[in-house]
């Protein structure tokens, strides 16, 4: 058995993520800082993937089926599964087939941005190679650990530079910090695993933490940040007194917004800025402000 499934399978899979990534830098972009002092923010939210943690991509949400097949296959072959062609091209199509029918039921359900259940996902994709005949017996106990195998592989993830600092900074200034992102299971396990802290022990109180695998609901809905801004109702604090940064005009800048939110838009990693700008929802849409290293952020709360 490659992982453990004990009471300790968490720590586990943090080992995991750890043991397959590597360090690397942010790409620079062309894009300039745009930096101003913004009055009265008592807090600063963060989307994840392309802003706090260097990324091409949110994994599951953009094909890339070369690099699918690739990584999928040395999954495959680490846990000594059949890695033929045929069966790989299978389970990337069921895979894809599969978060289309979700996301299409929840759409009829009333769900704008509907976010999947990724573990039962691959569970039907387990449950389809099996069918074929592709593959025997295999403990669905360890779906979780052949998924985070497999996104690690795929999306490589790694920190990005000056992460701890701000985040140390920020709370020395008595701001709040907190997360709002796309997200499965195995993102707050990949921060932990890459800084060797919890997601608390980094700053980000539980209540602080809006993961669409929870909400199930995905970015660009504006549904997925009012439910932070129900919380900050709770502690008296508006959404203008909030800045929230991502990488993302549409999935970040648009909805956050829209919300009430003040906005940064970080441009520090080529890998990963989205402008949108053939969108008509971003073609006139301006973030408060624009960072190219998180530490800029000093500068303007």
């Amino acid at each position: 058995m490659l992982f453990s499934t004990s009471e300790n399978h968490d720590e586990a899979l943090r080992r995991r993520i750890k043991s397959l990534c590597s360090p690397k830098k942010p790409i620079k972009t062309e894009v300039d800082a745009v930096l101003r002092k913004l009055k009265g923010i008592k807090a600063v939210y963060f989307d994840v993937y392309g802003t706090i943690l260097i990324s091409g991509t949110e994994p599951m949400m953009r094909a890339e089926q070369g690099r699918e097949i690739l990584h999928l296959g040395s999954t495959f072959e680490s846990f000594g599964l059949d890695t033929r062609k045929e069966l790989i091209e299978f389970a990337v199509e069921r895979l894809h087939h599969h978060v289309q029918a979700s996301h299409t039921e929840k759409k009829a359900g009333g769900i704008d941005f509907p976010e999947v259940h990724i573990i039962a996902i691959w569970q039907n994709v387990i449950q389809d190679l099996k069918g074929k005949g592709y593959i025997g017996r295999f403990d669905e106990v360890l779906v979780p650990d052949l998924l985070t195998d497999y996104v690690t592989r795929y999306d490589e993830p790694w920190l990005m530079p000056e992460l701890e600092e701000i985040l140390g900074d920020l709370r020395s200034s008595k701001i709040d910090v907190g997360i709002i992102s796309n997200s499965q299971f195995y993102t707050p396990l990949t921060l932990e695993a890459l800084t060797e802290r919890t997601i608390p022990e980094l700053g980000f109180e539980n209540e602080k933490c809006f993961w669409s695998y929870i909400e199930d609901v995905a970015k660009p809905s504006t549904e997925f940040y009012k439910r932070a801004v129900s919380y900050l109702k709770t502690i008296k604090m508006k959404p203008e007194e909030v800045l929230f940064v991502g990488n993302d005009m549409l999935n970040d800048v648009y909805p956050a917004q829209r919300t009430g939110f003040k906005t940064a838009l970080f441009a520090g990693d080529k890998r990963s800025l989205r402008l949108r700008e053939e969108d008509e929802r971003c073609q006139e849409l301006k973030p408060d402000i624009v960072i190219t290293k998180l530490t800029q952020l000093l500068d303007c709360v």
